[in-house]
């Protein structure tokens, strides 16, 4: 299966995110991964896969989530599709669109345990 990047809109709501990582390298264990670089955000309830396509921020993914667990370094959201793993990538990301994009009216960090 090969995911395909659809354009992303500003969401007007205001989410809790439990991480928002960037830039990370993606892997799915049901699809092809073709962006070396993307921004994750992990909320409540939802894992989101960001990536830059030309002058625009997409969405490669976005599904519900069932379980997640991980590292500082790495983190598996299982899907209804299967497991997203998300490895941080070493550097800053800049002059990519995806540093500074802002995919929600507003975000509040979760505490983590």
């Amino acid at each position: 299966m090969e995911l395909t990047a659809q354009p992303h809109y500003q969401d007007p709501r205001a989410v809790q995110v439990r991480t928002d990582i960037y830039p990370a390298n993606v892997t799915f264990s049901f699809a092809e991964n073709l962006y070396p670089r993307a921004r994750v955000l992990v909320t409540v309830d939802e894992v989101i896969v960001l990536v830059e396509g030309g002058y625009e921020v997409s969405v490669l993914y976005r599904a519900l989530l069932e379980d997640v667990k991980g590292s500082r370094t790495e983190i598996i959201a299982t899907t209804s599709d299967g497991d997203v793993t998300i490895t941080r990538q070493s550097g800053c990301g800049c002059g990519s669109r995806l540093k500074t994009y802002r995919p929600f009216a507003r975000t509040m960090s979760m505490a983590t345990s």
